[in-house]
């Protein structure tokens, strides 16, 4: 090797050279989150073929009962089965994802809020409040909820006792959220 050769230094990666953001829900779910949707995706791959069907989710439909147990759930899987043909492990998560959101981030949030604002009014109100309940199976009745809802406008300084904006519902899951 020559004098010239060995003073010249192999490039190095700057130190402050951003990380690429990802862009793939299985980059950016938690790693407990991944695992759960790998394994509900087992539950309906019957066949074990890496894909799901149509037929598969019918079936699990049937034998699990989701029809009565949980709206959300049904409608997530109502929208895989709409697809009309297989579903693989990374459309099955990006379905289901991208749905649901990321409930770490302020937009993620946006999303949830979304789901539960029925009416679309930019207002969680006693009927949604009490809708999610049903989902939850929780057995809280008028007025628990009633006293729920009073108690998080006195103990959050929220706007009213009658509903909660998305800021609001924001500020409140995001206080236990980093908790």
């Amino acid at each position: 090797m020559s004098r010239a050769q060995s003073n010249v230094k192999a490039p190095t990666p700057s130190s402050k050279s951003a990380k690429p953001v990802p862009t793939a829900w299985k980059d950016r779910l938690a790693a407990e989150d991944y695992e759960e949707l790998v394994n509900t995706f087992k539950v309906f791959d019957e066949d074990n073929s890496g894909t799901i069907d149509p037929v598969e989710i019918n079936k699990v439909l049937e034998e699990l009962g989701l029809d009565r147990r949980n709206p959300f759930v049904l409608n997530l899987i109502i929208g895989l089965r709409d697809k009309s043909k297989p579903i693989t492990l990374e459309e099955f998560i990006d379905i289901i994802a991208s749905r649901v959101g990321e409930t770490k981030t302020k937009d993620g949030l946006k999303r949830v809020f979304a789901l539960y604002d029925k009416d679309e009014n930019g207002i969680i109100d006693f009927n949604e409040f009490k809708d999610i309940a049903k989902q939850l199976h929780d057995p809280i009745n008028d007025d628990e909820l009633l006293e729920l809802q009073h108690s998080t406008h006195v103990n959050h300084k929220t706007s009213s006792n009658e509903g909660f904006t998305f800021d609001e519902f924001y500020n409140i899951v995001s206080k236990f959220a980093n908790k």
